[in-house]
């Protein structure tokens, strides 16, 4: 079998095998599962999130930051940070990064993921030579850790101005990350390239491809037999194929929440007595010992430990009660008429499987939900909705805000179907957001979670798993976290192959 190959540096160069890549190689665009993992390695904020410490806020293309009020903070930039096209990063990159102009995207409608993270901020200003204001329009107590979390990456202004079009700027995006884009060819390949000035210090690998393979048994097939370094989405029911001596299952449950998504607006899904039967229902045990061989869990309502002081570990899991969930269906006066599940083939690993396990134990209290194929998202989000369809809920910086109020708050992908209308969950949630009184957070934080337990807008099935299976001789490990990070921070990394 043949061996990494290594650039003459040294350092190797590593073929990753994954199932899909992100369609725009720009941070602005898209959250999705591959935009995390790859690009993630190619472009750096002025805050990182350090994922091997509990989502800890670290200093990035800023070397320090500094509160000046309840609404703004002052950046300062560390000295000769470059971009991947030698340039050195100023602050006015900063300021163009975190524009309006970006925020706005290709479309100049507003619609990227920049603007529902970034949509608290009011003007970013160049206060100096190498400081950087920016401000609120409310009081954020959360904004450092939203600048440290996905679509806050800084690019290089000038090179997006030469390249003339988004549509170019996508072929060849300028960051300063730990790689360099070099190229995107859809259904084929994402390939980065060692940034070798990077601040960070010199990147472990000289070049990444991130392969698109599909089928999860091809990708097992490639590994062993050679043709790749490393296979994400592993399943598993093919652990034991792969664990031999030359090769490692990693991984595990991660900080991203599957759900059910409720259109409580529908008939019967308006009475929260059947999604409290709905929710009832679900042996997740069950789903957990026979799809992911116990290796996930259930978290403690819709929350994380890296939420800090107001995660509540006392707060209660779902429950199993099949006996309350035909009582409640009894009270509803529910009378078998069908519930539509809108789902797509495996976005989510082993989707279809735990679709079907669902649809039996909802039919062995008396609901009849059928299942209705969709290929895209497009169609799942086709209105009138009237059903029920697996989301995920990603905390993409270590606050409450980060979750299902990012989600379901104003300017949030759930608030704008308008599929369920709370002004109780509105208002404690606004509150919530900008309070900076610990007490207060952690009360508003609890009556959140209540909200979510009894009237049921989603259903909580468990944490994600990300499961990858790589070459023993490869040093690098997974977080408990989407990103797939090839970087110098990562501790596995600065392991010699």
């Amino acid at each position: 079998m043949p061996e990494l190959v290594f650039a003459q540096s040294g350092r190797p160069r590593i073929v990753v095998a994954v199932p899909t890549q992100p369609d725009y190689a720009d941070p602005v665009m898209l959250n999705n599962t591959p935009a995390l993992r790859m690009l993630s390695n190619a472009f750096d904020g002025l805050l990182r999130i350090d994922f091997s410490h509990n989502m800890a806020v670290k200093p990035a293309i800023a070397e320090s930051w500094r509160r000046i009020d309840s609404a703004s903070v002052e950046f300062t930039l560390r000295p000769g940070v470059k971009f991947h096209d030698g340039s050195t990063v100023t602050t006015g990159d900063i300021v163009f990064s975190l524009g309006k102009e970006r925020r706005l995207g290709p479309t100049r409608t507003g619609n990227t993921i920049a603007s529902q993270y970034q949509q608290n901020i009011a003007s970013v200003q160049a206060t100096g030579p190498s400081t950087v204001l920016v401000t609120t329009t409310i009081p954020d107590p959360a904004i450092d850790k939203k600048l440290a979390a996905w679509s806050a990456q800084i690019v290089s202004e000038a090179a997006f101005r030469n390249a003339g079009s988004w549509e170019n700027w996508f072929k060849a995006p300028i960051g300063a990350g730990a790689y360099r884009v070099m190229s995107n060819r859809k259904d084929v390949s994402l390939i980065l390239k060692s940034h070798d000035e990077y601040w960070g210090g010199l990147p472990p690998f000289a070049s990444i491809e991130f392969r698109i393979v599909p089928e999860v048994a091809s990708r097992v097939n490639g590994l062993l037999a050679g043709d790749y370094d490393l296979i994400s989405d592993l399943l598993p029911d093919q652990f034991e194929s792969v664990e031999t001596s030359r090769f490692d299952v990693v991984g595990g449950a991660i900080s991203n929440l599957r759900v059910l998504a409720i259109d409580t607006t529908a008939p019967w899904l308006s009475d929260r007595r059947i999604r409290q039967a709905l929710s009832l229902a679900i042996d997740r045990e069950l789903i957990m010992a026979q799809l992911w061989r116990g290796r996930i869990d259930v978290p403690h309502g819709a929350q994380y430990p890296i939420f800090g002081d107001v995660y509540d570990p006392t707060f209660p899991a779902p429950a199993y009660d099949p006996d309350r969930s035909r009582a409640l269906l009894r009270e509803a006066g529910y009378n078998g008429d069908p519930i539509a599940y809108r789902l797509l083939n495996n976005w989510y690993p082993n989707q279809v499987l735990t679709a079907q396990i669902l649809v039996q134990m909802w039919k062995a209290v008396g609901v009849n939900v059928v299942l209705h194929q969709m290929e895209n998202f497009s169609q799942v989000y086709t209105k009138p909705l009237s059903a029920i369809w697996d989301e995920s809920f990603l905390p993409s910086w270590p606050d409450l805000t980060s979750m299902v109020w990012r989600q379901y708050g104003p300017g949030g992908g759930q608030h704008a179907l308008k599929i369920w209308d709370s002004p109780q969950y509105q208002s404690i949630g606004a509150a919530y957001a900008q309070s900076s009184d610990g007490q207060e957070r952690k009360q508003l934080a609890r009556a959140t979670l209540k909200i979510f337990a009894e009237e049921v807008p989603f259903i909580i099935l468990h944490n994600n798993g990300a499961f990858y299976a790589k070459r023993r001789k490869l040093a690098w490990e997974p977080y408990a976290a989407l990103v797939m990070d090839f970087g110098p921070f990562n501790p596995a990394n600065s392991a010699r192959q």
